[in-house]
């Protein structure tokens, strides 16, 4: 059974489809099919088009758990992305109204080793007026 036809051929009696003018050409009796040669007809019952929504409604339950699976994973990576932008504008603002940065100039190692200095010069300026005082 050939399923392609060009117009002008002779063929069996049936339903033929035009691809190229998309109509259907009834034939009740074998004849030729109208048209020249580079129309192309393709022999297909009616019968035949009810697979495609039968083998959707087969497949449409096999496919939801996937398209829900697949908008939860998306949801997830908008929410995400949310909160990273979120956040991202949030420090923008904090860095512009605290200045460049966030710490208040405190530094225990500096603060530590600047005490050491200042208590050795006050040593240093205690022993110097005592030297100076008792002459």
């Amino acid at each position: 059974m050939m399923f392609l036809c060009k117009g002008g051929q002779p063929v069996k009696r049936g339903a033929y489809w035009s691809i190229g003018k998309r109509g259907k050409i009834v034939l009740k009796d074998n004849g030729i099919l109208p048209g020249t040669g580079q129309e192309v007809y393709f022999k297909l019952p009616e019968s035949y088009l009810l697979i495609l929504p039968i083998l959707l409604t087969l497949g449409l339950p096999m496919v939801i758990p996937f398209r829900t699976e697949f908008m939860i994973i998306a949801l997830v990576v908008a929410t995400i992305l949310a909160l990273y932008a979120a956040e991202s504008v949030c420090s923008v603002l904090i860095k512009k109204i605290l200045g460049k940065t966030a710490t208040f100039g405190y530094a225990p190692t500096t603060s530590y080793l600047a005490g050491k200095k200042t208590k050795k010069i006050r040593k240093e300026n205690f022993l110097g007026d005592e030297n100076t005082s008792g002459r």
